[in-house]
Protein backbone atom coordinates (compact mmCIF):
# COMPACT_ATOMS: atom_id res chain seq x y z
CA UNK A 1 0.00 0.00 0.00
CA UNK A 2 1.34 3.42 -0.90
CA UNK A 3 1.65 6.37 1.43
CA UNK A 4 -1.25 8.79 1.07
CA UNK A 5 -0.56 12.24 -0.31
CA UNK A 6 -1.86 14.71 2.28
CA UNK A 7 -1.77 17.78 0.02
CA UNK A 8 -5.23 18.97 -0.98
CA UNK A 9 -5.79 18.25 -4.64
CA UNK A 10 -7.31 21.32 -6.21
CA UNK A 11 -7.01 23.01 -9.57
CA UNK A 12 -8.56 26.10 -11.08
CA UNK A 13 -10.26 26.10 -14.47
CA UNK A 14 -11.49 29.10 -16.42
CA UNK A 15 -14.81 28.84 -18.24
CA UNK A 16 -15.57 30.32 -21.67
CA UNK A 17 -17.25 33.20 -19.86
CA UNK A 18 -14.00 33.93 -18.00
CA UNK A 19 -15.18 32.65 -14.62
CA UNK A 20 -12.58 30.83 -12.47
CA UNK A 21 -13.84 27.66 -10.82
CA UNK A 22 -11.95 25.63 -8.24
CA UNK A 23 -12.08 21.89 -8.93
CA UNK A 24 -11.42 19.62 -5.96
CA UNK A 25 -10.44 15.95 -6.05
CA UNK A 26 -11.33 15.02 -2.48
CA UNK A 27 -14.39 15.54 -0.35
CA UNK A 28 -12.60 16.97 2.71
CA UNK A 29 -10.92 19.80 0.77
CA UNK A 30 -14.21 20.61 -0.94
CA UNK A 31 -16.09 20.82 2.37
CA UNK A 32 -13.29 22.83 4.00
CA UNK A 33 -13.40 25.33 1.13
CA UNK A 34 -17.16 25.80 1.57
CA UNK A 35 -16.68 26.28 5.32
CA UNK A 36 -13.91 28.85 4.79
CA UNK A 37 -15.94 30.79 2.23
CA UNK A 38 -18.84 30.90 4.69
CA UNK A 39 -16.59 32.19 7.47
CA UNK A 40 -15.10 34.80 5.10
CA UNK A 41 -18.64 36.07 4.34
CA UNK A 42 -18.36 35.02 0.68
CA UNK A 43 -21.04 32.36 1.04
CA UNK A 44 -23.44 33.85 -1.52
CA UNK A 45 -20.94 34.00 -4.42
CA UNK A 46 -19.32 30.55 -4.50
CA UNK A 47 -18.81 28.30 -7.51
CA UNK A 48 -16.74 25.14 -7.23
CA UNK A 49 -16.68 21.56 -8.41
CA UNK A 50 -15.75 18.23 -6.92
CA UNK A 51 -14.63 15.23 -8.99
CA UNK A 52 -14.21 12.25 -6.71
CA UNK A 53 -14.74 8.58 -6.11
CA UNK A 54 -17.32 8.19 -3.32
CA UNK A 55 -16.05 6.83 0.02
CA UNK A 56 -18.26 3.73 -0.12
CA UNK A 57 -16.66 2.73 -3.46
CA UNK A 58 -13.14 3.26 -2.12
CA UNK A 59 -13.99 1.27 1.00
CA UNK A 60 -15.24 -1.61 -1.15
CA UNK A 61 -11.98 -1.60 -3.13
CA UNK A 62 -9.84 -1.42 0.03
CA UNK A 63 -8.91 2.24 -0.65
CA UNK A 64 -7.23 1.31 -3.94
CA UNK A 65 -8.74 3.06 -7.00
CA UNK A 66 -7.05 0.51 -9.26
CA UNK A 67 -9.20 -2.26 -7.74
CA UNK A 68 -12.56 -0.61 -8.47
CA UNK A 69 -14.67 -2.89 -10.65
CA UNK A 70 -15.64 -1.68 -14.12
CA UNK A 71 -19.27 -2.41 -13.29
CA UNK A 72 -19.36 0.35 -10.65
CA UNK A 73 -21.10 3.07 -12.69
CA UNK A 74 -24.49 4.61 -13.43
CA UNK A 75 -25.75 1.34 -14.95
CA UNK A 76 -25.37 -0.45 -11.61
CA UNK A 77 -28.53 -0.18 -9.50
CA UNK A 78 -26.53 -0.92 -6.35
CA UNK A 79 -24.04 1.88 -7.10
CA UNK A 80 -26.82 4.37 -7.92
CA UNK A 81 -28.74 3.45 -4.75
CA UNK A 82 -25.64 3.80 -2.55
CA UNK A 83 -24.60 7.03 -4.26
CA UNK A 84 -28.04 8.54 -3.75
CA UNK A 85 -27.92 7.57 -0.05
CA UNK A 86 -24.39 9.01 0.25
CA UNK A 87 -25.48 12.29 -1.34
CA UNK A 88 -28.64 12.70 0.75
CA UNK A 89 -27.31 11.43 4.08
CA UNK A 90 -23.71 12.66 3.95
CA UNK A 91 -22.83 15.16 1.23
CA UNK A 92 -25.85 17.46 1.60
CA UNK A 93 -25.79 17.09 5.38
CA UNK A 94 -22.08 18.02 5.45
CA UNK A 95 -22.72 21.04 3.21
CA UNK A 96 -25.48 22.12 5.60
CA UNK A 97 -23.08 21.85 8.54
CA UNK A 98 -20.30 23.74 6.74
CA UNK A 99 -22.71 26.55 5.86
CA UNK A 100 -23.88 26.63 9.50
CA UNK A 101 -27.53 26.67 8.44
CA UNK A 102 -29.24 23.78 10.29
CA UNK A 103 -32.63 24.53 8.68
CA UNK A 104 -31.31 23.79 5.18
CA UNK A 105 -33.25 20.79 3.79
CA UNK A 106 -32.81 20.83 -0.03
CA UNK A 107 -36.50 20.12 -0.63
CA UNK A 108 -36.41 21.24 -4.28
CA UNK A 109 -34.81 18.23 -5.97
CA UNK A 110 -34.99 16.44 -9.28
CA UNK A 111 -33.44 13.49 -11.09
CA UNK A 112 -32.68 13.13 -14.80
CA UNK A 113 -31.61 9.73 -16.08
CA UNK A 114 -30.13 9.07 -19.53
CA UNK A 115 -28.17 6.18 -21.03
CA UNK A 116 -24.90 8.02 -20.35
CA UNK A 117 -25.46 9.44 -16.88
CA UNK A 118 -27.72 10.21 -13.95
CA UNK A 119 -28.01 13.77 -12.65
CA UNK A 120 -29.54 14.80 -9.34
CA UNK A 121 -30.23 18.51 -8.81
CA UNK A 122 -30.79 20.00 -5.38
CA UNK A 123 -31.85 23.62 -4.93
CA UNK A 124 -32.62 25.59 -1.81
CA UNK A 125 -33.28 29.18 -0.83
CA UNK A 126 -31.49 30.20 2.37
CA UNK A 127 -30.73 33.16 4.57
CA UNK A 128 -27.52 33.68 6.50
CA UNK A 129 -26.32 36.89 8.19
CA UNK A 130 -29.47 38.64 6.91
CA UNK A 131 -28.53 37.89 3.29
CA UNK A 132 -30.74 35.74 1.13
CA UNK A 133 -29.14 33.44 -1.42
CA UNK A 134 -29.85 30.35 -3.50
CA UNK A 135 -27.84 27.14 -3.33
CA UNK A 136 -27.64 24.76 -6.28
CA UNK A 137 -25.95 21.37 -5.96
CA UNK A 138 -25.76 19.11 -9.01
CA UNK A 139 -24.49 15.54 -8.65
CA UNK A 140 -23.69 13.50 -11.75
CA UNK A 141 -22.53 9.91 -12.16
CA UNK A 142 -21.49 8.44 -15.49
CA UNK A 143 -21.89 5.14 -17.36
CA UNK A 144 -18.17 4.51 -17.76
CA UNK A 145 -16.67 4.98 -14.27
CA UNK A 146 -17.28 5.37 -10.55
CA UNK A 147 -16.14 9.01 -10.71
CA UNK A 148 -18.80 11.44 -9.51
CA UNK A 149 -19.04 15.13 -10.43
CA UNK A 150 -20.52 17.64 -8.00
CA UNK A 151 -21.19 21.22 -9.04
CA UNK A 152 -21.78 23.64 -6.14
CA UNK A 153 -23.13 27.12 -6.80
CA UNK A 154 -24.42 29.84 -4.51
CA UNK A 155 -25.73 33.13 -5.77
CA UNK A 156 -27.60 36.06 -4.24
CA UNK A 157 -31.35 35.58 -4.31
CA UNK A 158 -33.02 37.42 -7.11
CA UNK A 159 -35.71 39.72 -5.81
CA UNK A 160 -39.19 38.91 -7.00
CA UNK A 161 -40.11 40.96 -10.04
CA UNK A 162 -43.13 43.09 -9.15
CA UNK A 163 -46.12 42.84 -11.44
CA UNK A 164 -46.59 45.98 -13.51
CA UNK A 165 -49.49 47.96 -12.17
CA UNK A 166 -52.33 48.67 -14.53
CA UNK A 167 -52.60 52.33 -15.31
CA UNK A 168 -55.88 53.73 -14.13
CA UNK A 169 -57.12 57.01 -15.47
CA UNK A 170 -57.03 59.78 -12.91
CA UNK A 171 -60.11 61.92 -12.85
CA UNK A 172 -59.42 65.61 -13.31
CA UNK A 173 -60.51 67.72 -10.40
Amino acid sequence: MTKKDKKPKVSTVVTKEGESIKVFEDLDSFELYIKNETEDDDFDHVRCRLKYIPPFVLHESHEDPERIKDSVNSHSRKFVRHLHQHVEKHLLKDITERLQIPTLKFKDKSKVETADNIVWKYNEHAEYHSREFDIHVTVECHHDSAMVDVDYLTEPARPAVPEPMAKTPVAAA
